[in-house]
């Protein structure tokens, strides 16, 4: 049964092309790669389950074989216990018959009359005796012989039986070697998937870096109030969109409550695209908060994607500053940060879109 179960999974493990030759971690995207590795992962489930059938059945095996063994041991004791009973059974009766043809010797010399009259009638008693005697041990050893026939008939049965379960033993045993090379390889394919997706997915960070940090800088050289330009941090992702904002805080618009960490940051200067998110988003006011809480400042920024556009933007001392409460320049800078990075995606949903 657990064979049955085993081999169809394992001609199925055979039917995947295990050695695919993978590609260059330059040559592939990132979403590529993510689905590539999610493949391997469910093969590689699919094996280890195989594996785990493959040993069970290693198993069952293996016990046929030990219980053939415990069976054939206890015939083979019988046997020999028989053999016993029959060398004692002729032990036996043969003394009887000596003793009795002695005893019967010895009462007929007692006299002449014993010798001569009643000499030949217990000549004829013994003679009878040892043939009653004679027929009685073949009579139990032929029993005897019977049994010991029919047990080695069975010891036969037995080490036959043996002999296809050592054989089918040994082809459980390939199969569970089979698959433990499969999922080795396997295991060495999704190893080198990882790799090359994490290859992919920091050159793709350092893209988006690059890009938010070229954007920055241009923005910042289009300001009438231009000094100085962000310079790249260390991680970006994708932001989530923000809904339009109803309500706003009291701060003051364009100051900080923080101490503003970045009083010479020069304000850059926005494209068609962010000035209508401004006005779409806030109306203008770099104070506001969304009536739940979650989206703050002149572009309703969440804080989690606040934080990653902040990196990006070379402006780490703002991580974890609520963006309602960065001045102007940081918001503006942010913005064209996150929008040098994923584009009108954080926005998707708003009418400047």
């Amino acid at each position: 049964m657990f064979r049955a179960l085993c081999l169809p999974l394992l001609v199925a493990a055979a039917s995947v092309p295990l050695g695919a030759a993978l590609r260059p971690a330059g040559a592939a995207t990132v979403g590529d790669l993510r689905s590539e590795a999610a493949t391997v992962s469910q093969r590689l489930v699919l094996e280890q389950l195989q594996d785990d059938a493959a040993l069970q059945a290693t198993s069952v095996a293996s016990a046929r074989v030990t219980a053939d063994d415990q069976a054939i041991a206890q015939i083979e004791q019988q046997l020999t216990a028989d053999q016993k009973a029959i060398d004692q059974h002729l032990h036996v009766v043969q003394n009887q018959a000596i003793e009795s043809y002695i005893n019967s010797g010895a009462d007929s010399s007692s006299s002449d009359t014993t010798l001569f009259d009643g000499g030949t009638t217990q000549a004829q008693e013994a003679s009878e005796y040892a043939s009653l005697a004679v027929g009685n041990i073949t009579t139990q050893m032929d029993q005897l012989h019977t049994a010991q026939q029919k047990l080695q008939a069975q010891e036969a049965a037995l080490q036959a039986r043996q002999n296809q379960d050592r054989a089918d033993q040994a082809r459980q045993s390939a199969d569970l070697a089979q698959a433990n090379a499969a999922t080795a390889a396997l295991q060495a394919q999704q190893a080198q998937v990882t790799g090359q997706l994490a290859s992919a997915v920091a050159a793709q960070q350092a893209a988006q870096r690059q890009a938010a940090a070229a954007a920055v800088a241009r923005a910042s050289k289009s300001s009438p109030r231009t000094t100085t330009t962000a310079t790249i941090a260390t991680v970006s992702s994708t932001a989530n969109p923000a809904p339009t904002a109803t309500t706003s805080s009291p701060a003051p618009s364009g100051s900080s409550s923080n101490g503003d960490p970045y009083p010479n940051l020069p304000d850059p200067a926005l494209n068609a695209f962010l000035t209508c998110v401004v006005q779409a988003e806030s109306g203008g006011d770099y104070s506001i908060v969304s009536p739940n809480g979650i989206y703050m400042g002149a572009f309703q920024f969440s804080q989690p994607t606040w934080n990653t556009a902040a990196s990006a933007a070379g402006l780490p001392l703002l991580v974890g500053v609520p963006p309602n409460e960065a001045t102007k320049p940081e918001q503006d800078t942010v913005a064209v940060a996150l929008y040098a990075m994923d584009g009108e995606q954080p926005w998707l949903g708003d009418r400047c879109s």
